[in-house]
């Protein structure tokens, strides 16, 4: 997932950045969802291997937060809020939890606009 990630930001920045981050993220836990189910469950700071693993992946988006003039503990409150919503519609989707019959896609495409919209307003903000 971390590749995949990070191959998503090659080229990009800023927001859309960001935006092919969590798109590459969705993507990945979707199209795999017995090793994200796995990644979901293990402690991430158990062993210096799985801490390793998981402050690359953060430091990335801290990356570009910091681009985008989102002090430290902001980007710290953010980094929270997608893996929030990241991991748990990933969750949802993989387990059939959405009844409704609108598109999944489309509902993902909103949700992570609305994100954005959040996060453009911490911008120079401490």
């Amino acid at each position: 997932m971390d590749r995949t990630m990070t191959d998503a930001a090659v080229c990009v920045s800023g927001y859309e950045a960001l935006e092919a981050i969590c798109r590459a993220f969705y993507q990945y836990a979707t199209e795999n969802p017995g090793v994200f189910n796995a990644m979901l469950w293990y402690n991430k700071f158990q062993s210096e291997e799985t801490q390793n693993a998981t402050e690359g992946m953060f430091s990335m988006i801290y990356r570009v937060f910091s681009t985008l003039n989102i002090s430290k503990e902001n980007s710290d409150h953010l980094i929270r809020t997608y893996r929030g919503f990241l991991e748990g519609f990933a969750l949802l989707v993989n387990n059939h939890a959405f009844g409704n019959p609108i598109s999944i896609e489309e509902s993902f495409e909103i949700s992570l606009q609305v994100i954005i919209a959040g996060t453009k307003a911490l911008e120079g903000k401490k």
